[in-house]
C-alpha cells in the first residue's frame, strides 16, 4: 500500500506563509503608526494654550470643551509638540477655534472647535424697580453667569450700580448692564437751583432756573432769575451749581 503523505505538511507551510505576512502587515502598521501624529496630543496642545491664554481668577469658573477630531486623521508625527494659536477671529470666550500646527518634518496645520465658558457673578435686580428709581443695596443681588452670552455686558461690582437710577423697568433676575442704568439726575429741567461763584476771598450765590437735567458733576445750563442770563456750571453733591468763571 502507499503511504499517504501527511496532510498537514502542506498546511504547514501555508500557515507559516500566512502568519509572516500577517506579522509584516503589523510590523508595518505598527511602523506607520509611529509616524502618525497622535489626536490626543493635538488636543492637549490645544488644552494647554487655552490654560494659559485665558485668565481666570478666584471669583471667575473656566471651563474648557474641546471638539472632536475625525479618527480616520492621518498626518505626519511633528517632531515636537505642536503649537497652538488662536485662528484668526478667535475669541477667548464662548465658541472659537484653535489653530494647533507643525513644522517639521512636514508642515501641517489643523482647527480645533472649541467652547470656553467663564462662569463668573455678576449684578442682577433682586426685585422689581421702576424708572428713575435709585438702587439701592438691597435692590440687586449677585448672581452666577455664564459671561459668553451676557453679549451686552455686565456688572461685576454692586458698588458700580448702587447710587445710580433705573433707566427703565427691571424685573428680579434681570441682569444688569450700562444701557440699564445712569447717574442719578441731582437737578432737573426746570427746577430752582443755587448758583454760586467763586473768587478768591469772595462768594456770590443767586437764584437760578435749570435749563437741563444733571448728574453729579455734568456739566448744564442755567438761567440766572435776577438777569436772565444763561450761565454754565458743574452740579455739586448738594444739588447746587458751580458757575464756571
Amino acid at each position: 500500500m502507499t503511504p499517504v503523505p501527511p496532510p498537514c505538511r502542506k498546511g504547514r507551510k501555508t500557515a507559516l506563509a500566512l502568519a509572516a505576512c500577517a506579522g509584516l502587515v503589523l510590523t508595518v502598521a505598527a511602523a506607520h503608526a509611529d509616524d502618525t501624529e497622535p489626536l490626543e496630543r493635538i488636543l492637549e496642545s490645544a488644552r494647554s494654550f487655552l490654560t494659559e491664554r485665558v485668565s481666570s481668577d478666584a471669583d471667575t469658573e473656566t471651563r474648557i470643551e474641546l471638539g472632536q477630531l475625525d479618527s480616520r486623521l492621518k498626518l505626519r508625527r511633528c517632531a515636537h509638540r505642536p503649537t497652538a494659536q488662536l485662528a484668526p477671529g478667535g475669541r477667548t470666550d464662548g465658541n472659537t477655534t484653535v489653530n494647533v500646527r507643525c513644522s517639521e518634518p512636514v508642515g501641517w496645520s489643523i482647527f480645533v472647535p472649541v467652547r470656553i465658558e467663564r462662569h463668573t457673578e455678576v449684578v442682577v435686580a433682586a426685585r422689581p424697580l421702576g424708572r428713575a428709581q435709585v438702587i439701592r443695596g438691597h435692590d440687586i443681588r449677585l448672581e452666577r453667569k455664564e459671561t459668553s452670552r451676557l453679549t451686552s455686558g455686565y456688572f461685576s461690582d454692586p458698588a458700580a450700580v448702587i447710587g445710580q437710577e433705573a433707566r427703565r423697568r427691571l424685573v428680579p433676575g434681570q441682569v444688569l448692564t450700562s444701557s440699564h442704568v445712569a447717574p442719578r439726575q441731582l437737578v432737573k429741567r426746570g427746577q430752582e437751583v443755587t448758583l454760586y461763584a467763586v473768587r478768591p476771598g469772595l462768594t456770590v450765590r443767586m437764584k437760578g432756573e435749570a435749563l437741563e437735567d444733571g448728574a453729579e458733576g455734568q456739566r448744564i445750563r442755567v438761567r440766572n432769575r435776577s438777569s436772565k442770563r444763561i450761565v454754565e456750571g458743574f452740579v455739586e453733591p448738594s444739588g447746587a451749581v458751580r458757575v464756571v468763571l
